[in-house]
């Protein structure tokens, strides 16, 4: 994975930025994670509003819809986001993580737990990692998850890993009302 970028490199784009006809992309961003302001790292992806629109609706799916609960959501994101050094992720969900796994998440000490969780983590740290997957790791989540879990789970590996580059390479700065939270290991 490329070094996070010691600054933004491209400003914010801001709702009257868009096209007109283009600004329910923005909306539905704010509305969809349920918050009051739009993050940096998708107004700085609002510079290009369908790139935005096309990466908001799989995080959409991955967040909001998928068959993964909540709590691994939580964790799939700190354990790719550590993997690939996002720092703009981690920051933004580590808290959410429940507080018995935050010492842990993103490190291979998690894959200790039972299965959903530490086999799902280890598959997310391998992938991130760039590493080889077995035929066992896919059949224990297989069978833990389903085909649906386990197919929404790569996507969010995925998911995560296009977000990691996006904000290594441009910098993406973490707001300043969002703390700043050292990765683990």
């Amino acid at each position: 994975m490329t070094s996070y970028a010691p600054n933004q490199r491209l400003p914010r784009a801001e709702r009257g930025d868009f096209p007109s006809g283009q600004e329910g992309i923005w909306d539905r961003v704010v509305e969809t994670r349920r918050l009051d302001f739009m993050p940096n790292m998708f107004a700085v992806m609002g510079q290009s509003p369908e790139a935005l629109r096309a990466v908001a609706a799989v995080g959409e799916h991955v967040r909001w819809h998928s068959a993964l609960d909540n709590d691994l959501r939580e964790m799939v994101i700190c354990t790719v986001s550590r993997a690939v050094g996002n720092v703009y992720e981690w920051d933004h969900h580590i808290r959410k993580v429940p507080a018995r796994f935050r010492e842990t998440v993103g490190t291979p000490a998690i894959e200790a737990e039972p299965a959903p969780v530490g086999p799902a983590l280890r598959l997310c740290r391998l992938v991130a990692s760039g590493e080889d997957v077995d035929d066992a790791l896919v059949a224990d989540l297989r069978a833990a998850l389903g085909d649906a879990g386990l197919v929404d789970l790569v996507v969010m590996i995925g998911y995560y890993q296009l977000l990691g580059s996006f904000c290594a390479v441009l910098g993406i700065e973490v707001e300043p009302t969002v703390a700043r939270v050292p990765f683990n290991g």
